[in-house]
C-alpha cells in the first residue's frame, strides 16, 4: 500500500489533480482541483516545457495544503498503441515472453523504442478451448522518461504511470453493469470509446477529436475572436454555463433561413456542426462492434470527460447515436464529493481510475536514476564558491588592468584598419534582409488552393464512370462535396482513388446511403468555379427513361418491377502540408498538418 498519492492528468488545456488513497476498495478523495495547463507544457502526451507548469503546480499544492510526495500520472496520447489479443492459457511468468515474441505482429512498427506491458482482461475456459484475453500497451520510452524527469524536478516519487484508456476502464468495471455498456469519454483532444460486455472489456478505440473541436470553433467566431479577455479556459467555462450546443446537428443551411436566425442561433449551429466528425467516428466504432457481434444490444451508454460537462452535449449524443446517454455523476469505489464544473466526477474519472489498477508504465531503467538533491547544501556551496571566485577575480583584475588596456588599444587600431570591410558587411546584411522580405512576401501569396485545377484534373482521370459530384464547397484548406455513384464497388474505388491523390488527404467520409433513382426528374443542378474562385450554377436536362411496356398472353399490361438505385456519400478532403505542396522545408512553412480522421477498426 502506498497510502496517499497525488494523481495527475495533464491535459492540453486543463490539468486535473486528486489527492486520494492508492489501490483502496473505497478510496477517499481528500482534495481535488483543476487549473489551466501553461501553454507548451504538453503535446500529445509528451511533456515539453515544464518550468512554468512546475511553478503553478507547486503553488496549487501549497494553497490546497497538500504535502504528499508520492505521485501517479495517467497519460493520454495518440502515440500509445493498444491491442486486444488472445493467447493460450499459460502461467503468468510466460505471458510477457509470448507477447514479446509476437510483438511485431501486434504492433507493425519498430518497438525497440517502446515499453510493452499488458493487463489480463478475461480468462476463457471451456471444454473446447482455454485462452487469455489481454490488453496490450506499447508506449514510447521518451514519453515515459519525461514524466520521470518531471517528478524528480518537483521532488516527487512516482508510484506508477497509467494509460488513460486503462484508467477509464478501471472505473467502468467497478460499475458492475450487465449486458452491453458503452462509455464515451470526451477529453480535450481525444475521445475514448470503451465497450464492455458484462463488465469485460470487448473493444476500446481512440477517436482523434474531442471537446476542443467545439472550443476552437467558438473562438474563431467574430463575436469572440476579437475579445481579448476570451481564451480557451474561459471558453470551456462558457460551454459549461451556457447552452451553446443544439440537440441535433443542423442540416445544410438555407441562405434565406439563415437570414432570419439570430446571432446566438447561428453560433449554436456553427458550434454544433463542428462536432459532426466527432459523432461520426463514435457512431462508426459502435457500428463496427455491432456488426462483428451478432445479436448484441446496447443496454447503457455513459458520457464522461470535460465534454460531458458541456450543456447540451448529452442530448446531442442521445439524438445522433439513437440511444439514451447517461452522464457519469459518481465514481464507484471512490468517496468523492466534487464541487462541480471542471472539478466533477466525469472530468476526474481517469485521475481516480489510475489509482485503481494501473498498467504500470515503469521501465526499470528509469526507476534506477538518482533523484535530484533538493536540500540547501547545494545552494550554500554554490553561493560560497561564487563569493570566493568574485574576490579572486577582483585581485586578478587589479594586476592585469594595464595589460588589458594595452590590448584594447591595439584592437582599436586593428578595428579602424578593417572599417572598410565592416561597411561592406553592413551593406551585404541590408541586401540580405531586403531579399528575405521579398521571399517572405512571395510565399505569403501562395495558397494550397492553387492546386485546385490539378486536383480536379486528377479527379476526372481517376474517378469511375458512374461518379457524379453534385455539391462542392471549396475553401483555402480543402474541398467537400456530395457524390453519387452506381455501386458499392464504385464507392470503394472512389475512396481508394482519393487516397492516392498527391495534394489532398481524406479526413471525413459519411455513411454510404442507397436511394431509388428518380428517372422522371427533368433537371439537375451543378456548379462550376470561375477564374475568381466563385461558384456559378449550371443546369442540365436529365435523360428520362421511357418505361418498356410488356403485356402477358391475355394482352394485359405487366407493370415494370425493376427499380434503379444509386449510392450517395459525402467526402471531405484537405490539402496536404504546404511544405509538401510547394517543396519548402519544415522551417520555412507555418502551415499545420491536417488532422487524420480516426479509423474504427
Amino acid at each position: 500500500m502506498a497510502g496517499k498519492v497525488i494523481s495527475i492528468e495533464i491535459g492540453n488545456v486543463l490539468t486535473k489533480v486528486c489527492e486520494m488513497d492508492y489501490r483502496s476498495a473505497n478510496a477517499k478523495v481528500y482534495n481535488s482541483f483543476t487549473f489551466e495547463t501553461p501553454k507548451g507544457t504538453i503535446e500529445d502526451g509528451y511533456v515539453k516545457e515544464a518550468d512554468e507548469f512546475i511553478d503553478v503546480l507547486h503553488a496549487k499544492l501549497a494553497s490546497n495544503q497538500i504535502k504528499t510526495k508520492k505521485v501517479v500520472f495517467t497519460v493520454s496520447s495518440s502515440k500509445i498503441a493498444t491491442r486486444e489479443v488472445f493467447l493460450p492459457l499459460v502461467s503468468r511468468d510466460k505471458i510477457m515472453s509470448m507477447v514479446r515474441a509476437n510483438a511485431s505482429d501486434y504492433f507493425p512498427m519498430d518497438i525497440s523504442n517502446y515499453y510493452l506491458t499488458y493487463t489480463v482482461l478475461e480468462k476463457a475456459v471451456s471444454s473446447e478451448e482455454k485462452k487469455l484475453k489481454l490488453l496490450l500497451i506499447a508506449a514510447p520510452l521518451d514519453m515515459i522518461e519525461a514524466y520521470f524527469d518531471l517528478a524528480r524536478t518537483m521532488g516527487l516519487t512516482i508510484v506508477t504511470i497509467d494509460y488513460a484508456g486503462n484508467s477509464i476502464f478501471q472505473v467502468l468495471k467497478e460499475m458492475k453493469t450487465q449486458g452491453t455498456s458503452i462509455s464515451i469519454h470526451v477529453g480535450e483532444t481525444n475521445t475514448y470509446v470503451t465497450i464492455l460486455e458484462n463488465g469485460v472489456l470487448n473493444l476500446q478505440r481512440v477517436v482523434s477529436y474531442g471537446a476542443n473541436s467545439a472550443v476552437e470553433t467558438l473562438l474563431s467566431i467574430d463575436k469572440y475572436r476579437y475579445d481579448e479577455t476570451m481564451d480557451e479556459q474561459k471558453a470551456y467555462e462558457l460551454f459549461m454555463s451556457q447552452q451553446l450546443i443544439n440537440t441535433v446537428i443542423p442540416e445544410d443551411d438555407n441562405s434565406r433561413e439563415q437570414e432570419i436566425l439570430t446571432e446566438d442561433e447561428k453560433i449554436r449551429n456553427e458550434v454544433t456542426e463542428s462536432l459532426r466528425f466527432l459523432l461520426g467516428n463514435i457512431v462508426r466504432v459502435i457500428d463496427y462492434y455491432m456488426s462483428k457481434t451478432p445479436g448484441a444490444r446496447i443496454d447503457m451508454i455513459f458520457l464522461s470527460g470535460i465534454g460531458a460537462e458541456f450543456r447540451g452535449m448529452r442530448e446531442l449524443f442521445s439524438f445522433e447515436i439513437g440511444s439514451a446517454v447517461k452522464s457519469v455523476t459518481s465514481l464507484p469505489g471512490a468517496n468523492y464529493n466534487p464541487t462541480g464544473g471542471a472539478d466533477s466526477s466525469a472530468v476526474m474519472l481517469p485521475a481516480v481510475g489510475a489509482t485503481k489498477g494501473s498498467m504500470n508504465l515503469m521501465p526499470e531503467v528509469f526507476k534506477t536514476k538518482k533523484v535530484k538533491n533538493d536540500s540547501m547544501l547545494v545552494p550554500v556551496v554554490v553561493c560560497l564558491a561564487g563569493i570566493v571566485g568574485a574576490v579572486a577575480m577582483w585581485f586578478y583584475g587589479s594586476f592585469t588592468y594595464d595589460q588589458k588596456a594595452n590590448e584594447v588599444a591595439e584592437l582599436e587600431i586593428e578595428r579602424d584598419s578593417l572599417k572598410d570591410i565592416n561597411d561592406l558587411i553592413v551593406a551585404y546584411n541590408e541586401s540580405q534582409t531586403t531579399f528575405d522580405k521579398f521571399i517572405t512576401m512571395y510565399k505569403s501569396t501562395r495558397n494550397p488552393n492553387q492546386l485546385l485545377v490539378d486536383f480536379l484534373d486528377e479527379m476526372e482521370v481517376k474517378m469511375p464512370t458512374s461518379f457524379e459530384a453534385f455539391k462542392m464547397h471549396v475553401t483555402e484548406e480543402g474541398v467537400a462535396f456530395d457524390i453519387h455513384c452506381a455501386t458499392k464497388a464504385d464507392a470503394a474505388e472512389i475512396v481508394q482513388q482519393f487516397r492516392s491523390f498527391k495534394t489532398i488527404q481524406i479526413i471525413g467520409l459519411s455513411t454510404v446511403e442507397e436511394h431509388e433513382k428518380n428517372t422522371t426528374e427533368a433537371e439537375t443542378m451543378g456548379y462550376v468555379i470561375d477564374e475568381n474562385g466563385e461558384t456559378i450554377p449550371f443546369y442540365t436536362m436529365a435523360e428520362t427513361t421511357e418505361p418498356v411496356i410488356e403485356t402477358d398472353e391475355n394482352g394485359s399490361t405487366i407493370e415494370p418491377t425493376t427499380v434503379e438505385h444509386y449510392l450517395e456519400l459525402t467526402i471531405t478532403c484537405v490539402y496536404k502540408d504546404a511544405a509538401v505542396i510547394f517543396g519548402d522545408t519544415v522551417a520555412e512553412t507555418t502551415t499545420a498538418a491536417a488532422p487524420t480522421a480516426a479509423a474504427a477498426q
